[in-house]
């Protein structure tokens, strides 16, 4: 097996690999259309999530006696918890199926197909992101109406720029949560390092709290690193848009995203490289 070989591009137009990930993507829509109550549970989670931060965000600046606070009102500070939980909830985690993969040697078998592995899986999790992307907006903006009414500073002629943004965030963590499965090349189990990158994102990703209410030098270490880039970003830009703050970001984005792919594609060469080494 080659150790390329997941990275190599698909032999054919774009056109055809275009329909054929599409396809890949509908049929797995399909799919998951038939364990609609997966999401539904999302959907209540998000539900349950909101309301208890409403209930202590509104006690927090009722305490603090303040209209503003980390640059953000209440109305704001909820509805980013909304567009946060979005992202957490809708996306693609492949890091369990991957490791197995790995574990029981069927990811060879996978690699035999004519489709690039990756983006196989990429475009297999779309389905399920997309639905539970609708209960999760759904009961996530349905909690935040009744407690705070509508986002006071939406703007519709953002929103392609905060989709763009956004669906970068689900790529890069996409690509992050496919290096922990590949990680199964080295390590029996990966569930720990599935946990401490759940653990990260919730303080450093901005999960947890927007970074604008850490501590400078905790906000300076989290606008380093990637993590900020898939759920504080594209939920900031959601509540207080900034065409600066856009384009940094955006670039950011691009390049966090190229330097994973690459990570990536040199874990699986050494992973594959090992295996063949071990007579794997």
């Amino acid at each position: 097996m080659s150790a390329t070989t997941l990275f190599a591009p698909d032999r054919g137009s774009w056109r055809a690999q275009a329909r054929k990930y599409s396809a890949i993507a509908r049929i797995n829509l399909q799919n998951s259309l038939a364990y609609v109550w997966n999401a539904l549970g999302q959907g209540i989670f998000i539900t349950l999530f909101i309301f208890v931060f409403s209930q202590l965000w509104s006690a927090t600046f009722r305490a603090q006696n303040a209209t503003i606070i980390g640059g953000l009102t209440l109305n704001q500070t909820l509805w980013y918890f909304v567009w946060a939980e979005l992202i957490e909830l809708s996306r693609i985690n492949v890091s369990g199926q991957i490791q197995q993969e790995v574990k029981d040697g069927s990811l060879a078998y996978t690699l035999g197909r004519p489709y690039n592995y990756l983006l196989y899986h990429y475009f297999s999790g779309l389905g399920g992101v997309i639905i539970r992307i609708v209960f999760v907006l759904t009961f996530g903006a349905a909690v935040a109406l009744i407690q705070v009414g509508p986002l006071e500073t939406f703007q519709l002629a953002a929103m392609p720029a905060i989709v763009l943004i956004t669906a970068l965030a689900f790529s890069i963590d996409y690509c992050i949560s496919a290096g922990i499965g590949l990680l199964a090349f080295f390590f029996e189990d990966t569930s720990a390092f599935r946990l401490i990158y759940q653990k990260i994102k919730f303080v450093l990703g901005g999960l947890l709290l927007p970074l604008d209410v850490l501590p400078d030098a905790v906000q300076d270490i989290a606008r380093l690193l990637p993590f900020n880039l898939v759920l504080y970003a594209p939920s900031r830009l959601f509540v207080a848009w900034d065409n600066t703050q856009f384009v940094e970001m955006l670039a950011l984005q691009i390049v966090w995203l190229a330097i994973i792919i690459g990570l990536l594609a040199l874990l699986f060469r050494t992973g594959a490289h090992r295996v063949s080494i071990n007579g794997g």
